[in-house]
């Protein structure tokens, strides 16, 4: 009787783990470069979960305005950054763009988690917007290429 009941706890409690009630925002990707993580920001997110749903909203117009006071991470030309979301459900879409100081953009291919920096020097904001069907969110992350 007093193993069945372990049991029970245990599983019920595996079970609010996973569909994570409790979460509030949606996950946030890890982004490193060679295991060296990358100061993100994060952008305006909409998240519903079993016990609440919540918008936030903030004051940024562009990802540019998301990284104006971030110190950039200088990064080899070429080099390979991992943008991977450990911490909740695997997003069902990804979409990043690179946006350059001028404020032109262009889309960049994720592919198995990675992106390649540009070859060419200077300064690089990425921006990831994920999708979920509890919600969105979105990051962005300043380079510079050196």
């Amino acid at each position: 009787m007093r193993k069945g009941f372990w049991l029970i706890l245990l599983l019920v409690g595996g079970l609010i783990l996973f569909f994570e009630p409790f979460r509030g925002a949606p996950p946030e990707p890890e982004v490193t470069v060679k295991g060296t993580s990358l100061e993100t920001t994060s952008g305006s997110y909409c998240w519903h979960s079993l016990l609440r749903g919540q918008c936030v909203d903030y004051i940024y117009t562009t990802p540019l305005d998301m990284t104006a006071k971030q110190t950039p991470t200088v990064i080899k030309p070429g080099a390979i950054i991992d943008v991977t979301y450990n911490d909740g459900p695997t997003p069902k879409r990804i979409k990043v763009e690179e946006w350059q100081q001028n404020g032109t953009r262009k889309k960049v291919r994720l592919k198995d988690n990675q992106l390649t920096v540009p070859t060419e020097k200077g300064l690089y904001t990425y921006h990831v917007s994920a999708w979920w069907g509890k919600g969105d969110g979105n990051v962005a992350f300043l380079i510079d290429v050196k």
